[in-house]
């Protein structure tokens, strides 16, 4: 859909009630017709909403026999400081497995979930002085003994899941990986470009 279709659509769609919308609705609706979506707080809700989103904008290409090479990219604006592991890794999941390219873009900061599912981009592209946090991240658990044994053993699974994203997506080595699992391991742009985090730092809107 090009830009003056869109425009239209969404013009009439206000016209058609213009007390029921007010500005954020417009720049909702405008990002959703264009194939950009805003990435906050990650939880399992966000997750499928991301993953249903992906599979659309790949369904709709699919249709309309758009080769690969000249669909329009579906963008996720990265300005997060994390959440849940297990919706960390649908996200992930969902932009490894869509044929339409999608880029991640560091807004301002892309910390923990945040700095995963943005190095699982198939271009990532950071603001100047946007910044990066990798962690391992956190878990409370509650209940017995077998049931906290049980989790940790999965929780270490999932781990090293991310520990083979990291690897697979960057340029940082498995010694700098072991060497920083434990810690707040912090970027700017400028040094998350030298791992191999990030693509291209901008310096103008996308």
């Amino acid at each position: 859909m090009d830009k003056t279709k869109i425009s239209t659509l969404i013009q009439s769609i206000v016209d058609s009630d213009k007390d029921q919308y007010d500005f954020t609705d417009i720049v909702d609706l405008d990002n959703a017709l264009t194939r950009r979506l805003h990435l906050g707080a990650i939880d399992s809700d966000f997750a499928d909403a991301v993953d249903n989103y992906i599979r659309f904008f790949n369904r709709l290409d699919d249709e309309e026999q758009v080769p690969i090479e000249k669909r329009e990219p579906i963008k996720i604006y990265i300005n997060s400081g994390g959440g849940d592991v297990l919706a960390t890794l649908t996200i992930i999941d969902s932009i490894r497995n869509s044929n339409t390219p999608i880029i991640t873009i560091n807004t301002g900061m892309a910390y923990s979930g945040g700095f995963f599912i943005y190095i699982a981009g198939h271009k990532r592209l950071a603001y100047e002085n946007s910044t990066f946090l990798f962690h391992e991240g956190s878990v409370g658990n509650y209940g017995d003994a077998n049931k906290f044994n049980n989790w940790a053993e999965f929780y270490k699974k999932l781990l090293q899941k991310l520990k083979d994203i990291t690897l697979r997506y960057t340029n940082i080595t498995e010694e700098e990986y072991i060497a920083h699992q434990k810690d707040d391991w912090w970027f700017l742009a400028e040094d998350a470009l030298q791992c191999g985090i990030c693509d291209e730092i901008i310096s103008v809107p996308v």
